[in-house]
């Protein structure tokens, strides 16, 4: 382990025309602040939560979209180690002494991806992109954590920015939710409608999520995930659908059509 020297991963995803396709580009920047300049140096690259008594600078600055695009395609070979992955360049490298390098991780790939609108209560309905990273879907490779930058080509053929997010390691055949921001013709808005103390650690709730969409010609689902509070909860009655995602969570779709409103009510049972 040579002390000064920090890398972070960084990625780029160009959101297709119909929004179901991801092509997704992703480099390495490697910072060298040890005070030494290595020449032909053979490049292995360490990703998981590794425990380090003194903690060193975390990331270093990248260059941007531009360079990324600039690079020349040479991939790391990537294989298990130990609890973590390593990453190894394929031939020799040199980095001088406070130098930033950027150098490709993988060929872009294109893969599937599922565009979802997410309504939490309280807050304004977020924009979600999700894939799987599969060999299947054109991926596969365990992914080092850190910044996805989304983008998407506009009518006049040129790229604009669409939205960021950061991802966690993610093992291979594990699910990337990249949020990218709020969207801007959707809203919603959560009532209490009435609370009911049924025993001393039992009480009931009727709840409303009124679901507003202002889109001229498009139909969409949002997804209502609600968190419940207390033990255990149940879904005594409900409008629509729903799906018990764990202990403390429900998720509802609700499609909404262009210019109109439509309101979940739902009743739950809470055991504090």
């Amino acid at each position: 382990m040579t002390r000064g020297m920090n890398w972070h991963a960084e990625y780029i995803g160009i959101v297709s025309d119909d929004e179901k396709m991801l092509n997704l580009a992703a480099w390495v920047s490697i910072e060298n602040n040890s005070g030494a300049t290595y020449e032909d140096a053979k490049l292995k690259l360490v990703a998981g939560d590794v425990s380090i008594i003194k903690k060193e600078v975390e990331y270093g600055l990248g260059r941007g979209f531009e360079a990324a695009v600039a690079m020349p395609k040479v991939g790391f070979e990537e294989k298990p180690f130990f609890e973590y992955h390593l990453y190894t360049l394929p031939r020799t490298t040199s980095l001088a002494d406070k130098e930033i390098k950027q150098i490709s991780l993988f060929e872009p790939a294109t893969t599937p991806v599922t565009k979802k609108y997410v309504y939490r209560g309280g807050e304004d309905v977020r924009v979600n992109l999700e894939f799987e990273n599969s060999e299947e879907n054109g991926l596969g490779m365990p992914l080092p954590a850190g910044k996805v930058r989304v983008m998407k080509r506009d009518s006049d053929g040129s790229l604009e920015f669409v939205g960021e997010n950061l991802i966690d390691h993610t093992p291979r055949d594990e699910k990337v939710e990249l949020y990218l921001g709020n969207a801007f013709d959707l809203v919603g808005e959560r009532t209490v409608t009435d609370s009911r103390k049924i025993s001393r650690y039992v009480q009931e709730e009727d709840v409303e999520v009124k679901l507003r969409n202002h889109k001229e010609d498009q139909a969409v689902e949002i997804l209502v995930r609600e968190y419940i509070r207390g033990r255990e909860f149940q879904i005594l009655k409900s409008n629509f659908e729903y799906k018990k995602k764990d202990a403390h969570t429900v998720e509802f779709v609700v499609p909404v059509k262009p210019d109109e409103e439509v309101t979940l009510n739902y009743t739950v049972r809470i055991e504090s």
